[in-house]
């Protein structure tokens, strides 16, 4: 019998090893400096980490690109999406990423230096984009959104008062 709740402890604990957990996110990296404040100042070299939404991805020929909406991370270093925007940064990778896994509206988390600042525009507005050289993209799972569930609920029953009489019953429940 003992030997039977040994090969059983170690399967629920391999399989409860399997179960998904966050992305792991370097710590080594300054994230104070916002890329609004890199694009009027540039840290020149500076290791950097910032994350936010992605408006737009792009394959080069070398690099991808992602241009990204930067929110403030938070201590596990997920963006932050409920506080205000800080600017918006260009993202540069190395080799391919796939744009369609990389795509508008996910989130993600670039580690990597500062390497110069491009002028581009949003929409027909001149804008300064901070280009951060990654060496580190962590694309964080998508979160799924529940739809809320009427809590309208009908019942019937039927009761028996012993002796005497029953009753019949209809109820609506909110």
């Amino acid at each position: 019998m003992k030997f039977l709740n040994i090969p059983l402890t170690l399967f629920c604990i391999l399989i409860l090893s399997g179960c998904a957990s966050s992305p792991k996110v370097s710590t080594d990296a300054d994230r104070s400096l916002t890329p609004k404040e890199a694009a009027t100042s540039p840290a020149s070299e500076r290791r950097l980490q910032w994350g936010g939404v992605i408006i737009e991805s792009q394959n080069m020929a070398d690099t991808t690109e992602l241009q990204v909406l930067a929110y403030p991370l938070k201590s596990d270093g997920k963006p932050d999406v409920k506080a205000t925007p800080n600017g918006r940064f260009i993202a540069q990778s190395q080799g391919y990423l796939e744009t369609v896994n990389y795509a508008k509206g996910r989130q993600v988390t670039v580690t990597g230096k500062f390497s110069q600042v491009r002028t581009g525009e949003v929409g027909e507005t001149p804008y300064e984009f901070p280009i951060l050289t990654a060496d580190e993209v962590v694309l964080w799972p998508e979160e799924s959104v529940r739809k809320p569930k009427p809590r309208v609920n009908f019942g019937f029953g039927v009761g028996s008062g012993g002796r005497s009489w029953g009753g019949v019953g209809v109820g609506v429940g909110f």
